[in-house]
């Protein structure tokens, strides 16, 4: 299972894990016989067993093309439960100083915590910032962390807006609405016209964080220890302000997203919009005839675009691997070529040269009726709202989101209270784990 699935199953990443080593001067175990040596073109050439640790059923495939290429390297593919497991795992691995595998996927939202907690090596000497031009700048900015490279993008999530172009035009709305203020009225006709029906669901995590993204919010910021968070900047509060009138007037759908509840409510034309990550483009084959649903740019406030990021991975290799250098190789290899098309396969592109290659953006989906839609998700990738930080700690943020935000939108009322609920939450707890937040 890839990254995107488990985007798409609401997997919280490091949820409940510590910050290990952050902050205390913990350090994992030094490298071993790589260390001095930043040589991938030798390193592929010594007989090399690498451990990778994965939670995508895909990974051993990648890990094969790799040993056909290199003979040298082979593998030992570890595969845990989820994107938590991993996590958990490794900063296990971190505080004990031994265990940790050579690779190790990452979801992008992780990518600080594990940084801060000295658990990923910096891939800069290894030639890998090199190819900072090959990915977006969006997923490249979100490997580039406290001065080092620590992984090298796989797949992307840029936002847009799959709908039923069905339930859109039994409701009398012409199009797919291109700014906020067409969308909230296309709210309001399609639950008006049948009462059992919405134009989307309340949300979860994953789609507020990159809502508020999308709106121009940078709620967190980052600087070593400190840590600021204001879950009240314009972009949030735009964001909490326009859902709320959604939730006040009862145009979103109570029921949760991926649940059985959802999928019933997309199938059955109650439920009219998916605001995701491009990976789920490929996704909707399961969701009603060929032809019902299109894809659009996500809408705007000013019908300018403008986009965030909503799930993807990149990989990594650990600190404490001995084998760096060709652990390093892997990536370089899954960094065009050969490699990256396969890697491809499982995923929503990060490369630019993927992202602009005609014959994928032309390539026809069924289930929008023939529509080449990798075209929206190309552009989407082009209009991410630049300057977003995740928090050092943001599995754990999510893991508490039901709390006082889910709690909102499940009751319907005011967000904006219920993101400083949030947001003390998130305070209090970051100052436990030794950062400086809000101080």
């Amino acid at each position: 299972m890839t990254t995107s699935r488990w985007a798409r199953f609401g997997a919280v990443v490091g949820a409940g894990a510590l910050l290990v080593g952050a902050l205390s001067g913990c350090s994992a175990a030094a490298g071993g016989s790589s260390e001095g040596s930043t040589d991938l073109d030798a390193a592929v050439t010594v007989p090399t067993k690498l451990t990778w640790w994965t939670w995508s059923d895909s990974t051993q495939d990648l890990a094969d093309a790799f040993t056909a290429k290199y003979p040298d390297i082979t593998f030992d593919v570890v595969k845990l439960e989820n994107p938590d497991a991993v996590v958990t795992k490794l900063q296990n691995a971190v505080k004990a100083g031994k265990g940790a595998p050579d690779l190790v996927p990452v979801e992008y939202q992780t990518l600080p915590q594990l940084t801060m907690g000295k658990a990923l090596a910096d891939l800069t000497p290894y030639g890998l910032d090199s190819y900072k031009d090959a990915f977006t700048a969006s997923t490249w900015n979100s490997v580039n962390l406290q001065d080092k490279l620590v992984a090298l993008p796989m797949d992307s999530g840029p936002m847009v807006m799959i709908y039923n172009k069905d339930l859109y035009a039994k409701s009398g709305v012409a199009a797919a609405p291109t700014t906020w203020d067409e969308w909230a009225d296309a709210s309001a006709k399609i639950h008006a016209a049948d009462p059992e029906a919405y134009i989307a669901n309340s949300g979860d995590a994953g789609f507020v964080t990159s809502m508020i993204w999308a709106s121009g919010g940078q709620p967190f910021a980052v600087d070593g220890e400190n840590v600021t968070i204001n879950l009240q900047d314009e972009g949030s509060k735009k964001f909490a302000d326009f859902w709320n009138s959604r939730l006040s007037n009862g145009e979103l759908s109570p029921v949760a997203t991926w649940s059985d509840e959802w999928t019933k409510a997309l199938t059955q034309d109650k439920l009219g919009t998916l605001m995701m990550g491009s990976w789920m483009i490929g996704g909707m084959d399961d969701y009603g005839t060929a032809g019902k649903w299109a894809v659009a740019p996500m809408p705007s406030w000013d019908g300018k675009p403008a986009s965030a990021e909503n799930g993807g991975s990149a990989l990594s290799v650990t600190d404490q691997s001995k084998n760096k250098a060709a652990a390093a190789a892997v990536l370089k290899y899954f960094a065009d070529g050969d490699g990256r098309a396969l890697l491809n396969e499982n995923g929503f592109p990060s490369t630019t040269a993927d992202l602009s290659n005609p014959e994928w953006l032309n390539k026809p989906f069924p289930a929008y009726g023939g529509q080449p839609a990798n075209q929206i998700g190309a552009a989407s990738s082009e209009s991410v709202v630049p300057g977003w930080q995740y928090l050092p700690y943001q599995g754990y943020a999510n893991n508490v989101f039901s709390d006082s935000v889910g709690a909102a939108l499940g009751a319907g009322t005011d967000l904006n209270a219920a993101f400083e609920e949030w947001q003390k939450t998130l305070v209090e707890y970051g100052n436990t784990q030794g950062f400086s937040v809000n101080k």
